[in-house]
């Protein structure tokens, strides 16, 4: 009778371990990956290594990309999923960030680059144009300035699509909409940034 009885505590016990086992388990697993969620490029030092956010899904039509439009997000830190869970998706083709929420100069590629769809407006813009290769910034630069591998980072994207897509100096977009996402923020560096980059 005794046997008996230890064998149920036993496994009882055993059950119990297990069971809780699992939904700990399953509670500290990631959470899966969503047709919305990003690549990334984070060692990148030369231009010549962006080569790879050509090589996307849907091929790269041949004048399809006339502008490019650079925003910031308007928060202090953030990532392509999370600046993509307030509007139901990421709208931006490419997020670039800060060293909070995702690694400094880390560019992660949207799946719109991917597929070659259009941009959604940030908060704040009305529309955008179908032809703009918007690219979001993560920071506030109404009342900070971007971080100098960030910086970097903008320089070496815009560049590396200017020269491969044809896109000159004048039609890359940097827009002055104070407090809000759809504007580049009165502390980022425009002269400095647009003398870096193609004409």
């Amino acid at each position: 009778m005794k046997k008996s009885h230890r064998k149920v505590i036993v496994f009882s016990t055993l059950l119990g371990v297990l069971t809780l086992t699992s939904a700990l388990l399953m509670a500290l697993a990631p959470a899966p990956i969503v047709p919305d969620a990003a690549t990334s490029l984070f060692a990148v030092d030369a231009p010549s290594s962006l080569d790879a956010i050509f090589n996307t899904h849907t091929p790269i039509t041949a004048g399809r990309w006339k502008y490019i439009y650079i925003h910031q997000s308007h928060t202090t830190s953030g990532n392509a999923i999370s600046l993509g869970q307030e509007t139901g998706g990421l709208g931006d083709h490419f997020v670039i960030g800060n060293g909070d929420g995702c690694e400094d100069g880390e560019i992660q590629i949207g799946q719109r680059w991917n597929n070659q769809q259009l941009a959604l407006p940030p908060a704040g813009a009305s529309k955008i144009d179908p032809a703009c290769i918007s690219i979001c910034l993560v920071g506030d630069f109404d009342h900070s300035v971007p971080t100098q591998i960030q910086f970097r980072r903008i320089t070496q994207l815009v560049s590396a699509l200017q020269g491969q897509l044809h896109i000159a100096n004048d039609r890359v977009l940097l827009i002055d909409n104070p407090k809000t996402p759809s504007g580049i923020g009165k502390y980022f560096p425009k002269t400095a940034f647009r003398g870096q980059l193609l004409p």
